[in-house]
């Protein structure tokens, strides 16, 4: 059933018509607009727990225990927790061709997405600890029976087969494998309405889509889309998302724009897995470590990004978080902190969804005011600026409203959200769509929003009071979008009263 069903149902059939201005009487322009200034009811330091944005949390993270969640609070209390990043070797779901162990993940799954939470996903080829079988041949073992390619490196040089192996990323037999492995996971997980995306892992060191740490022979332009290629084929419904470093690692700029291109075409968006790591602080400290912000500044504009901090107890051990004397950051970084890279990195990736990459308790134990602060930045961050309309309204007559509001945060909603006009007198309301939040809701631009409303014909004269609200309603239960007003304006609903008028029966001069 669908939210227009759904208003159509509980208010009646008579009032949907009449607030979408399918009525054929005229728009009433007898009374001049008045313009209510919504400005001294702003509440910037409001935490708004909003959908479709927010933190997430690695676990497991490239091993099966690392960042394994201490106690269920330390989720569930923490501040705009979005979505668990489930990020494992291939070898681990498919030890053996056919033989598919989903239970290495469902029981995470089952767990956290029961309390409301989102998942994503990251299956990696290739794994640099040996600690266990399944790292050490993060593409199964099996797979290099069958014929595959590849050999042990590290650091750019063979080692012996104790090493982590790394496969020939463009062996026929390597991508023939894989293909049957994404159908079945695919089949199992494509389009469930908790996943957020699919982070494509199938190149490269941890899934990042570089050799660095490896053999450092890095696939060609043809091997990376065959990748994606084969990511698109069978995830149809659920966001892919891919790192920069899959695109950058590619030597020739002409076909690294090439392989950008084919991102953007096929609305695949990044993820940053830097921010803050210690190389790049000499080389890519005026950008907040960011190496290839012109790829976020096109992908954000149609897609969610994602920000990954470095690993934060390594961030802290360098001393790189509160840029320590004797640091890369004290060094590089003209000044400022981590919680500064952080902040400038969330700009420049336009991020939706930002990671922290450690122990939750322990973040949010250092950092609790700088997490709501992000929060709020990270994605959409709305602002009513003003309503336009007039203080008295005919029964049965449309008559137009204005809302103009301002964009504060990183990246625009990408889910059309339903924004609703409320109309509320003595034993009666009415509620119906005037709009959708989307894409064009861009950081910085303005958001102007117009429509005709008409109230009941039946309704008798008096004072009513003027409402709005959003609601996410792409889901199977309805939700409210939070604006950043005080609190004291917003009711249990998700509506935010802005003004009463007048209600008047038509008069012989009107009713022509």
């Amino acid at each position: 059933m669908t939210s227009l069903d759904l208003i159509t149902r509980r208010f009646g059939l008579g009032c949907l018509l009449g607030l979408l201005a399918a009525t054929p009487r005229a728009s009433d322009a007898r009374t001049p607009a008045v313009t209510r200034d919504l400005t001294p009811w702003h509440d910037p330091a409001r935490v708004l727990i909003n959908p479709h944005k927010g933190w997430y949390h690695h676990f497991p993270d490239n091993h099966p225990d690392k960042y394994r969640i201490a106690r269920d609070a330390d989720l569930l209390e923490f501040p705009g927790m979005d979505h668990l990043y489930l990020r494992l070797a291939w070898s681990y779901l498919e030890p053996r061709e056919g033989e598919f162990h989903w239970e290495a993940i469902d029981p995470i799954i089952a767990k956290w997405t029961a309390h409301g939470l989102g998942i994503a996903f990251r299956i990696s080829c290739k794994e640099t600890s040996t600690d266990r079988p399944e790292q050490q041949y993060a593409t199964p073992r099996w797979v290099k029976a069958a014929g595959a390619r590849g050999g042990h490196y590290r650091m750019g040089q063979p080692v012996g087969p104790d090493g982590p192996w790394e496969p020939d990323f463009g062996d026929a037999v390597f991508l023939a494998k894989l293909d049957a492995f994404l159908a079945a996971f695919a089949a199992r997980y494509d389009g469930r309405p908790e996943v957020r995306y699919v982070d494509i892992g199938s190149i490269g060191d941890w899934g990042e889509g570089h050799t660095w740490a490896g053999s450092r022979s890095e696939p060609g332009f043809a091997v990376r889309k065959q990748h994606l290629d084969l990511h698109l084929k069978h995830f149809k419904r659920t966001q892919l998302v891919v790192s920069d470093d899959f695109v950058y690692a590619l030597r020739d700029p002409a076909e690294r724009r090439a392989l950008h291109e084919y991102v953007l075409a096929h609305r695949l968006s990044y993820r940053d897995d830097s921010i803050l790591v210690n190389g790049y602080l000499a080389g890519h400290s005026e950008t907040f470590t960011v190496r290839s912000p012109e790829f976020f500044a096109d992908a954000f504009r149609q897609t969610p990004t994602v920000l990954e901090l470095e690993h934060y107890g390594t961030v802290k051990r360098l001393g790189n978080w509160d840029a320590r004397p004797g640091s890369a950051l004290a060094q590089y970084g003209r000044g400022q902190t981590g919680p500064d890279y952080l902040r400038g990195a969330l700009a420049l990736l336009h991020a939706t969804y930002l990671g922290y990459h450690g122990d939750a308790h322990e973040w949010l134990a250092d950092n609790p005011e700088l997490t709501q602060e992000l929060l709020n930045r990270c994605g959409y961050w709305l602002f009513p600026l003003s309503l336009e309309y007039p203080p008295v309204l005919t029964a049965g007559r449309r008559a137009p409203f204005v809302l103009r509001l301002e964009n504060r945060g990183v990246a625009p909603p990408y889910h059309p959200y339903e924004l609703r006009l409320k109309l509320t007198g003595p034993g009666r309301e009415w509620i119906g769509p005037v709009g959708r939040a989307d894409r064009t809701w861009l950081p910085g631009a303005p958001i102007v929003v117009r429509w005709e409303a008409a109230p009941p014909a039946d309704w008798p004269p008096g004072q009513y009071r003027l409402a709005i609200g959003l609601f996410d309603t792409d889901v199977g239960r309805e939700r409210p979008v939070e604006f950043a007003l005080k609190e004291s304006k917003r009711d249990a609903r998700g509506f935010y009263e802005l003004a009463a008028v007048e209600l008047e029966m038509p008069t012989s001069d009107t009713a022509r």
